[in-house]
């Protein structure tokens, strides 16, 4: 007898997500806030206040605190002439962005977009025709045998030639797929008519080129959209910007392909030209070269100087590799994950060795957790929160909680009876004994279960590019989905160096006490 466990899960989720969707929107919209805070702050976002202030506090107690012994109260005089020379720094950006970001250029940049988009949609017309008339040209042309994939192939173009003579106007996207679709089918097939096949190659570049100027459009009229200087910066970040020259270069580079009229590809390499000059690198280059520094100064105060110059190398290969912003993507995300772990994971440890009914039921929880596959975790992480960084960073809770809870527990089942004894014999309250004796005897073990809460989390975070939480596991899948050997290897490379900074620095921190 078969028990469908499968199906009794589905419908669980089901119901769960029927009945819960208040609470889980809720819960969504606050993973997604501490997300979003994370990372403003570690990519110092310079549309809004609060990134410059936290990271200042933050300059502050680190500097003050931790070099105190080596500087004494000087220390305290070099982290607010640091704070000092970073104020200055984003105030003088902040001018600089008020005069060079208008609402005039904006506009232009939005009407001469609308401009072209209108005289593409003019041709767009002609083009539709020209992709039925060469599907029917293949159909009628199509080699003459039998086999499966020449069936195959016969079917696909049948049906997508239905489907084109009904296709409105428009469907840019839908119309490529349409393409690629009849030659994925075409590739096996022995014999088929080069020239159909050369003309709807053709065909699929032009309407892929047509969907990318109609997302530098959007984009455009975003910022068209916003009146405030330090708004506007933020729509023209630099992931923006570089999305968005990237589709006026293809944009371009396949029309010039193709045949676009001179005129018009003249107009618009001018439109990416005048875009260029919004490069946001111009005022916001400083960011990562303040980040790296203070990484820098954390690896080598508490590590080792060895490491302080691993991490200085690394993150400037990181921005050489055109990959920071991804890579504070997945820091923000292993960041929240760890903290909500960490939140949930040691006051579970702690109830675990105190009670041994609850340690009953906690275990096999964490062995199932621990067990279950980690792309398992991705399926109702996407149907309780849909895509986007939440259900990574929920997947990623799940997976990377166990440690937490378990080496806590450890530690506090380790504190020497002796130690407990003689608090009792003080008088000490179950409070008092917890937080004055076992959890400073447990802290290494704890900082242990840290370390491998980080790791697997930022294991995780890569799996999770599969459900669009962006960062370097969507570099990876990039690499993998569209065979690019070099770019999934720079993704990967920004994966260890950020593992190497986390493990050692987090080792260092257990071995130091």
């Amino acid at each position: 007898m078969q028990i469908p466990v499968g199906e009794y899960f589905d419908a669980f989720i089901t119901w769960i997500l029927n009945h819960g969707k208040g609470f889980f929107d809720v819960l969504s919209s606050v993973l997604g806030f501490v997300i979003g805070v994370l990372e403003n702050i570690l990519l110092l976002n310079h549309a809004l206040l609060y990134p410059a202030v936290v990271f200042a506090l933050i300059v502050l107690v680190f500097v003050g605190f931790a070099f105190k012994k080596q500087l004494g109260k000087a220390s305290w005089i070099v982290a607010a002439v640091l704070i000092v020379i970073f104020g200055v720094a984003e105030v003088f950006r902040y001018q600089t962005l008020e005069r060079k970001y208008t609402p005039e250029e904006a506009q232009a940049q939005v009407e001469a977009l609308d401009q072209f988009s209108a005289d593409l949609e003019a041709q767009a017309p002609e083009n539709y025709d020209n992709v039925v008339s060469a599907l029917e040209q293949l159909q009628d042309s199509m080699p003459q045998g039998d086999g499966e994939a020449l069936e195959d192939a016969r079917r696909e173009v049948g049906n997508s030639l239905r489907r084109m003579e009904r296709m409105r106007p428009g469907r840019f996207d839908s119309t490529a797929d349409e393409i690629e679709d009849v030659l994925t089918a075409l590739a096996p097939v022995e014999g088929a008519p080069e020239d159909a096949v050369e003309q709807l190659q053709t065909l699929e570049s032009r309407f892929r080129a047509y969907s990318l100027i109609e997302e530098t459009q959007r984009m455009s009229r975003t910022l068209g959209r916003v009146d405030e200087p330090e708004l506007r910066m933020n729509v023209v970040n630099e992931r923006t910007y570089d999305r968005y020259n990237e589709l006026l270069g293809v944009g371009s580079g396949v029309f010039e392909r193709d045949g676009l009229p001179e005129d018009l590809r003249e107009r618009l390499d001018t439109i990416s030209s005048d875009f260029k000059q919004l490069n946001p690198r111009v005022l916001t280059w400083y960011p990562w070269a303040i980040v790296i520094v203070l990484m820098t100064l954390m690896a080598a105060r508490f590590s080792s100087i060895g490491l302080g110059i691993f991490t200085a190398l690394g993150m400037l290969l990181v921005v050489s590799m055109g990959l920071w912003y991804e890579t504070m993507e997945s820091l923000a995300l292993v960041l929240a994950a760890t903290f909500f772990a960490l939140l949930i994971g040691i006051p579970a440890g702690v109830l675990s060795a105190k009670n041994k009914g609850v340690d009953s039921v906690v275990r096999p929880i964490l062995d199932f957790m621990q067990t279950m596959p980690a792309f398992v975790y991705l399926i109702p992480a996407v149907m309780l929160f849909g895509l986007g960084k939440v259900p990574a960073l929920m997947a990623t809770l799940i997976f990377a909680m166990p440690p937490a809870v378990r080496l806590t527990s450890l530690g506090i089942r380790q504190v020497p009876h002796e130690v407990v004894e003689a608090a009792q014999a003080f008088g000490s309250t179950p409070w008092q004994m917890l937080v004055k004796a076992q959890l400073p005897i447990a802290l290494p073990t704890i900082l242990a279960g840290l370390n491998q809460t980080i790791m697997l989390a930022l294991s995780m975070v890569v799996i999770g590019g599969m459900i669009g939480a962006g960062g370097l596991g969507e570099v990876v899948l990039q690499g993998i989905t569209q065979l690019k050997i070099g770019l999934g290897f720079e993704g990967g490379l920004g994966v260890v160096i950020l593992a190497i900074f986390l493990d050692r620095l987090t080792q260092a921190f257990g071995k130091k006490r």
